[in-house]
């Protein structure tokens, strides 16, 4: 464990603890890059900002869901599944923006036309209907 002396402080001498004395504790977490990780039943996706999300469990074959971290046994992984991205793609947008921040300009009707274009194809193949 490492001591961190305040300016005030930095005249005391070597050895003596005074009240404002500040105990650092210091965490080792492995960075992970960016991108889709699976272990044998489960996907996550690492964001940009290093954040873990669940994106697929069983039973759920899409979700967002925030994580501590990823468990010991998952893989990078590729994915191909156009649902599974645009969640990467959102959890990418929440680590950019901020909790807090709003969307600078608004999403035209022809941007949202597209996005509907694109989700018909990713529902066919994620369910029966």
């Amino acid at each position: 464990m490492e001591t961190h002396k305040t300016a005030r402080d930095s005249t005391a001498r070597p050895g003596r603890e005074t009240e404002e004395d500040v105990e650092l504790v210091v965490i080792d977490i492995r960075a992970r890059e960016p991108g889709f990780y699976r272990n044998r039943t489960r996907t996550y996706f690492v964001a940009q900002d290093g954040a873990v999300y669940l994106v697929r469990a069983p039973g759920q074959p899409a979700t967002l869901q925030r994580e501590d971290d990823l468990p010991p046994d998952c893989d990078p992984a590729g994915v191909v599944d156009e649902v599974l991205a645009l969640l990467g793609e959102a959890a990418d947008m929440v680590g950019r923006r901020g909790p807090r921040q709003r969307n600078p300009r608004p999403v035209t009707h022809l941007e949202g036309a597209h996005r509907q274009e694109r989700l018909p194809v990713a529902r066919a193949e994620g369910s029966s209907s």
